[in-house]
């Protein structure tokens, strides 16, 4: 399955520097399995920040609060705006694109950086997905039964 190209294009489009990881980046390394979404690292500036609550606003993108609407008993949608991209390391977002959450960190491993993901990245069609290597770790730091199927599953790094 592979990722929205849509919504990584738009991503891409404002000068948004990112890296796949998740699912997305599991079936690029070869094993394929379905995901609700789509998960990338992006490099956290004050000029980065710009230019994803740009693109954020091009595709509709909310985040999901904790209240509940007393007419349908479903979570309330709030519209992203800059002062909750500059609040939130892990934002968790629905977009008229798909699901998508977006790290400023690299989960799981908190002396790694954004930028050495990023920089080791493979590149395919214009996105960069993470190095085998990092997903490796990204997957082993997380420790879920999915992760731990997905390293099963996935070719040894290089």
């Amino acid at each position: 399955m592979a990722p929205d190209r849509g919504l990584l294009t738009i991503l891409a489009r404002y000068g948004v520097p990112f890296v796949i990881i998740g699912g997305h980046a599991v079936n690029y390394h070869g094993h394929l399995r379905a995901t609700e979404d789509t998960d990338i690292l992006w490099l956290r500036t004050p000029e980065n920040e710009a230019r994803l609550v740009a693109a954020l606003g091009e595709i509709e993108a909310e985040w999901i609060g904790d209240e509940l609407d007393p007419a349908t008993g479903i979570e309330r949608t709030h519209p992203v705006t800059a002062a909750f991209v500059r609040s939130k390391p892990l934002m968790m977002l629905c977009t008229s694109m798909g699901y998508l959450d977006l790290f400023d960190y690299v989960p799981g491993i908190p002396d790694a950086s954004v930028e050495t993901l990023i920089g080791s990245a493979c590149e395919l069609d214009g996105l960069r997905y993470v190095s085998l290597a990092w997903l490796r770790r990204l997957k082993s730091a997380s420790g879920r039964p999915r992760d731990i199927a997905d390293l099963e599953n996935l070719p040894m790094a290089d």
